[in-house]
């Protein structure tokens, strides 16, 4: 009702053409006996009601920061150095920086493009147990969680792989299509396997040149063109796919399998791949790398700790201090002791043990490990990159 009382008419004498409905919210008058310097402020802190969004975005902003530098850390304990220095030099340089804005601009219509007869409704998603899997392993590697789309039912898959890694610059947007049908009647291992390959491509950033190769084919025009420009970057950047497969994996065996399986199937608009002995080759000597050893002692450990009986087990006798007894109320001490602890029932506080000043399981692990610049120095000859 506050606001009915400052609701006034324009004066009666205007033309009633021109009278309006108007809202002049008055400040509280300070009373006629106030100093003319109270007045002065009370007219000045009376303000209109104002609707703020409650975002801190300078938090926002910190936590955007420290998960790009723990990606950025992760990705470089497994990821080929020679593809991390050429992927960033590509967006910063006078060369590849025309051809990534196109990319971003043409990001949009694509998308546009391919919703309804490539993609199926944004709001259809996987199967719970496929996402999941997907978590752990993005989990694993430290890699930026996509957003999942998924291809069209009926899809060959000649035309799209069953992973396909895009994005823009910068990590703007990272997307991973998937064909779901198709990966669930995979074996574990295979899925596994393509699955770490797309999360490595999306964590090196390579999405941006998976999306300039779909663009230039779906436009019809210049795809020899953008294969032949991007091959020095597509020829080193599956490596690194190749190497987060093998972490998915866990098993050289299993991570070779799976790439034999797949090797041959390839959609026409991909960009250009090396042999397949050059890529057995490097996830044979990634195997051997300090990564891989501390990741299998990491996996073990984590396997034996689920595997270990619980402290609390159901079939262990109570402790004496929970076995039923007559409770004794009375507050004097007992003739024949001292006097009664009223916490003697508490839990004892928990002792954390510190861990040990050294890790002799994983210092055994380490030993004969190749050092990752050793198993990029290997790879870089057999490229002939020197």
């Amino acid at each position: 009702m506050a606001g009915f009382r400052n609701l006034r008419w324009a004066p009666a004498g205007t033309d009633p053409r021109r009278a309006r409905l108007r809202t002049a919210v008055r400040p509280p008058q300070p009373a006629a006996t106030a100093p003319h310097s109270v007045r002065r402020a009370a007219a000045a802190c009376y303000t209109p009601a104002v609707l703020h969004v409650a975002s801190d975005v300078t938090a926002l902003l910190q936590r955007r920061e420290v998960s790009a530098y723990e990606q950025r850390l992760a990705r470089s304990a497994y990821a080929y150095g020679v593809d991390l220095r050429r992927t960033a030099w590509l967006e910063s340089s006078r060369f590849g920086d025309p051809l990534m804005r196109a990319v971003d601009h043409k990001w949009n219509a694509m998308v546009a493009d391919l919703t309804g007869s490539i993609l199926q409704d944004p709001s259809r998603t996987a199967p719970l147990s496929l996402m999941e899997e997907i978590a752990h392993i993005a989990r694993l590697l430290r890699a930026p969680m996509p957003a999942l789309r998924l291809l069209v039912r009926g899809m060959a898959p000649a035309r799209w792989p069953i992973a396909t890694p895009l994005g823009t610059t910068k990590g703007a947007v990272h997307w991973l299509v998937i064909d779901v049908e198709k990966l669930l009647v995979l074996p574990a291992h295979e899925r596994a396997f393509a699955i770490g390959g797309a999360l490595g491509h999306l964590q090196c950033d390579h999405g941006p040149v998976f999306a300039a190769h779909l663009m230039s084919d779906r436009s019809e025009r210049g795809l020899g063109l953008v294969r032949t420009l991007l091959r020095p970057w597509s020829q080193v950047g599956i490596f690194s796919a190749d190497r987060g497969g093998l972490i998915a994996c866990g098993d050289l065996g299993a991570a070779l399998s799976a790439l034999r399986a797949h090797a041959e199937t390839r959609a026409p608009w991909l960009p250009s791949v090396p042999a397949l002995e050059l890529r057995e080759a490097s996830l044979a000597d990634f195997d051997r790398s300090t990564t891989m050893a501390r990741l299998r002692v990491l996996l073990a450990r984590h396997l034996q700790a689920d595997q270990a009986p619980s402290l609390a087990s159901p079939n262990a006798p109570p402790a004496p201090d929970d076995q039923d007894h007559e409770p004794d109320t009375s507050d004097a001490p007992a003739a024949d002791g001292p006097a009664r602890n009223p916490y003697r029932r508490a839990a004892a506080p928990a002792h954390e043990e510190k861990p040990p000043a050294r890790d002799e399981e994983m210092e055994r692990a380490l030993v004969g490990a190749w050092s990752l610049a050793r198993c990029d120095a290997r790879l870089t000859r057999r490229l002939g990159l020197l």
